[in-house]
């Protein structure tokens, strides 16, 4: 049961990923077309501009009557003068003859932007398709797994919150994942020292943002009803909310784990390891190795994992033991 609950999850994650790609090229199009439409503005101006050029030129023309340029060089008193006209003639020939040329590239231009627009327009309402019946098979997974839950809730009261192998593997992960970046960043000279030296941490979702709903040590499960061990804090708040990191720090697991979910554990000293379980579907936002700084946003609130509504549970392990976050958090 607990394997099809991760399974869903990660399809969760699938699916969340794929849509935040698709609403980036969705964004992306709707700025390109926004340009494309400011540049098709500047060329009807141009259009507009130049029409009243040509109209005014066909005006004079029309107010001249049956005078022509060979009528003007003919009234020419001197050779001299002559020149002067030719020359005159030939410069109003060049100009009309580059206003009626760029008339026509405006005009060529004015098409093909009109039908870049149109096509950015399909390709929007494309992608916005897409981007729905995604969004619809996300809902149907998260149903899905409301209905696994229930069942893990009625049918095995022996499961706990987290269960205690899941910690030990989580705690192996994070040893595993930091002997790997100590080694890789001693290789490379990029050895990241700590300022955390111990004391306040930073409130890692927003104050007025959650109600605490489960303290650390002894509470009753969530899923059996018994009184069992609560390794760090429950938050309640809503599905996006952000969260943050505790401290300065490097990141050691940016991945799903069974019951936390999808989970980020943050090492910030030798001694001082913080987690945040229950992650929406897609909402982690940083990579194992990551550098991260105190308050800066690392994820968003969800519900995956062993959790029955959207909240953030969050962990301090000090030498590989979780103690109380209150006594970090005053």
């Amino acid at each position: 049961m607990t394997f099809t609950l991760m399974v869903i999850d990660l399809r969760r994650n699938e699916l969340q990923t794929k849509i935040d790609r698709l609403e980036k090229r969705i964004a992306l199009t709707k700025q390109q077309m926004e340009q494309i439409q400011k540049e098709l503005d500047q060329v009807s101006e141009r259009i507009i501009k130049r029409e009243s050029v040509l109209r005014a030129r066909v005006k004079a023309m029309y107010e001249q009557g049956s005078t022509t340029y060979l009528d003007v060089l003919l009234g020419s008193e001197s050779f001299g003068e002559f020149l002067l006209r030719l020359q005159a003639i030939q410069m109003i020939i060049d100009q009309d003859q580059r206003i009626l040329e760029d008339h026509q590239k405006d005009k060529a231009q004015l098409q093909q932007k009109e039908e870049k627009i149109k096509a950015s327009l399909l390709v929007i309402e494309s992608l916005m398709e897409e981007s729905e019946n995604l969004k619809i098979a996300l809902d149907q997974q998260y149903k899905k797994s409301m209905l696994v839950k229930a069942a893990l809730k009625e049918q095995q009261e022996q499961l706990s919150d987290i269960r205690e192998e899941e910690e030990q593997a989580l705690l192996q992960l994070i040893a595993a994942e930091s002997k790997k970046i100590a080694e890789t960043r001693l290789k490379s000279k990029n050895v990241h020292t700590s300022t955390y030296t111990g004391g306040q941490l930073f409130l890692p979702l927003p104050p007025s943002s959650y109600r605490l709903t489960s303290s650390f040590g002894e509470r009753k499960d969530p899923f059996t009803g018994k009184s069992s061990g609560h390794n760090g804090l429950d938050m309640a708040a809503p599905k996006g909310t952000d969260i943050y990191a505790a401290e300065d720090g490097v990141v050691t697991v940016a991945s799903y784990l069974r019951g936390y979910g999808n989970v980020i554990a943050i090492k910030h000293n030798e001694e001082i390891t913080t987690l945040y379980a229950h992650i929406r579907e897609g909402g982690i936002m940083v990579k194992v190795g990551q550098t991260v700084k105190r308050g800066e946003k690392i994820a968003e609130v969800g519900s995956t994992g062993r959790s029955t509504g959207n909240h953030l549970h969050f962990t301090v392990y000090k030498n590989g033991q979780p103690v109380n976050p209150s006594e970090y958090l005053r």
